[in-house]
């Protein structure tokens, strides 16, 4: 046997020579002894036996209560692997009874019925019991051999039942673990997907409210009865609509890009002073138009200049005082500038602190989760799609920073924005008080263009307004559709002498798309400026661009100011940001 413990086996019997008999067969340990035990027990001739490897504990009992009471106690520790059990044994229960109830405490006890056939028959076992491989049937008078071979098998048989039970209940403890787990995460993908249901809700709502109003603006500007005032009042509707939908554009690019892991940050030193003024003067005339308070309080000095990103700084405080001004009804909206130390650590710490509507604790853990408002009619009262309070946490923790909550329903809500200073401070620490607050949102005046300027540019709609911009900024411009078009007049206009001075390149198009007009120009010879001019927006396009061989990169749509802006510095020959290596 492999078993750790020898196995038990229970022997009830009324006649004690009998038990004495069992006894000695069974934990005889050598072959010569099971013929001495074959000879005391039925008078016969000792005969020579191979030893069986096989030393169980054996307990002897004389009535079937008895039997009962031990297995019952055994139960406990590890119970009896078999039992031999006689039919006749009074004055107590017979074998019969004693078996079923034996059965009762332990299923898989396996007992060998050990009588005279005359005195119970096969036929009334098996209408007994019925055919089950728990019983075996063992005549007297038995062989030693015999009796000893049969309870080494059946406690065999016991062991690997019980090896195959424990297997079962490991098993059955896996697939409970499995199918747990499988539930969970059922549940996740199923609130992920409601999350991304609503979120879809939402965007649609958000994309279709400022479409309605370009569209409907659109129709009302071709009114003749328009007058030069409403014509006015129209165009900022559509400006400001469409400045609203490109926005969306940009949070859901730049949420796909950090899930990504492909969003970079740009550490520069960075007047964060001056971010701070600008943003709060960018969203003072939404806090007025509501009649509430918006302002900055940092104490005398503190770190003006920092290593970090400015632009991603600035859209973080944008989203922070944005949903603040949103979600306040009345009182103020302060900016609350101080240094804290945090695991030993400086950070410049930047609260927008609101008297608004705050926030349900059991909303807090979520909340800056992607596609996730506080609750469920949030979008409804007050718009958004749930995206940039994920966005800025992640870019914060991009440039070593934190965004943290804290929150009561009806008392309002402080986000806390976290930069690093410490060493990274990098200017000279003087009051934050003075200066202006202005915006980069200020109206640029159209700069003189002077030069010749290829587009290369599919669409008709971008065409006319893009040649309208250049033309009315003094530039002379040509109209490509498609990249071989741009290659032949670039090629046709250095053979006249006449050669462009810029070439604004769109990159899908088609025949030739843009990367390959690029590539076909540079291989011709040509070496003047090529600026990317695309919807090709994610990470790396910006890249790939100025591999490709342009020498610099800009996103539609585009500002009429940018625009210009770019000309005017390629067409100068100033060093442009975005300049690619020398060629």
């Amino acid at each position: 046997m492999t078993a750790a413990r020898p196995p038990r086996i229970l022997v009830v019997d009324d006649d004690l020579a009998v038990l004495d008999a069992y006894r000695r067969i069974l934990q005889a340990p050598a072959g010569n002894a099971l013929g001495a035990a074959r000879a005391a027990l039925f008078d016969e001739v000792p005969a020579t036996t191979p030893e069986i490897p096989f030393a169980p504990e054996v307990f002897l009992v004389s009535q079937g209560q008895e039997a009962i009471d031990a297995v019952a106690r055994a139960t406990a520790t590890g119970g009896y692997a078999m039992a031999f059990v006689d039919m006749r044994m009074p004055p107590g229960l017979d074998g019969f009874a004693t078996i079923e109830r034996l059965w009762t405490l332990d299923a898989d006890l396996q007992v060998v019925i050990a009588s005279a056939y005359t005195d119970v028959p096969w036929a009334e076992i098996s209408a007994r019991f019925g055919f089950t491989d728990r019983l075996l049937f063992l005549k007297k008078p038995f062989d030693a051999v015999e009796a000893r071979q049969m309870a080494w098998a059946l406690c065999k048989k016991r062991e690997l039942l019980r090896a195959a039970r424990s297997r079962e209940r490991s098993l059955e403890l896996r697939v409970a673990e499995r199918t747990e787990e499988l539930a969970r995460a059922t549940r996740v993908a199923q609130d992920a997907a409601a999350s991304r249901l609503q979120f879809l809700a939402n965007m649609s709502h958000e994309i279709r409210t400022p479409l309605t109003a370009i569209l409907g603006f659109a129709e009302l500007l071709r009114d003749p009865a328009c007058t030069a005032g409403d014509r006015q009042l129209h165009l900022e509707t559509i400006d400001r609509n469409s400045q609203h939908l490109l926005q969306l554009v940009n949070d859901v690019l730049d949420l796909s890009k950090l899930e990504a892991g492909q969003l970079l940050v740009d550490q520069q030193v960075t007047d964060v002073a001056q971010v701070v003024r600008d943003v709060v003067a960018f969203l003072q005339p939404i806090a007025h138009a509501k009649g509430l308070a918006l302002g900055v309080d940092a104490p005398g000095e503190l770190p003006l200049t920092l290593a970090t990103d400015g632009g991603r700084v600035r859209q973080i405080l944008l989203n922070l005082v944005g949903n603040a001004i949103k979600f306040t009804a009345q009182g103020r909206v302060t900016v609350r500038v101080t240094v804290a130390a945090v695991d030993g650590a400086q950070f410049l710490a930047v609260a927008v602190v609101d008297s608004g509507i705050g926030i349900a604790p059991e909303r807090l853990p979520k909340l800056f989760e992607p596609f996730v408002q506080a609750d469920s009619s949030t979008s409804r009262r007050f718009g958004g799609t749930g995206l940039g309070l994920s966005i800025s946490r992640r870019l914060a923790l991009l440039l070593g920073g934190q965004v943290t909550v804290a929150s009561q329903p009806g008392s309002g809500s402080t986000f806390t924005l976290l930069l690093p200073a410490g060493e990274r401070v990098a200017g000279p620490r003087r009051p934050w008080s003075g200066g202006s607050a202005g915006t980069d949102q200020a109206p640029v005046a159209a700069k003189r263009l002077s030069g010749r300027i290829l587009v290369a540019e599919d669409g008709p709609d971008n065409q006319r307004l893009l040649s309208t911009i250049l033309r009315r900024a003094g530039a002379e411009v040509v109209l490509a559709g498609d990249g071989e078009q741009a290659v032949l007049a670039a090629q046709a206009s250095a053979e006249a002498g006449t050669p462009f001075q810029l070439i604004l390149m769109d990159i899908q198009m088609p025949v030739l798309d843009g990367y390959t007009a690029t590539r076909r120009l540079r291989a011709g010879g040509w070496r003047g400026p090529i600026v990317a001019l695309t919807a090709h927006a994610m990470e790396g396009d910006r890249d790939r661009c100025l591999a490709e061989g342009c020498d610099g990169y800009e996103t539609k749509p585009v500002r009429a100011d940018r625009l210009l802006a770019t000309c005017e510095r390629w067409l100068s020959g100033l060093k442009h940001p975005d300049a690619a290596a020398p060629r």
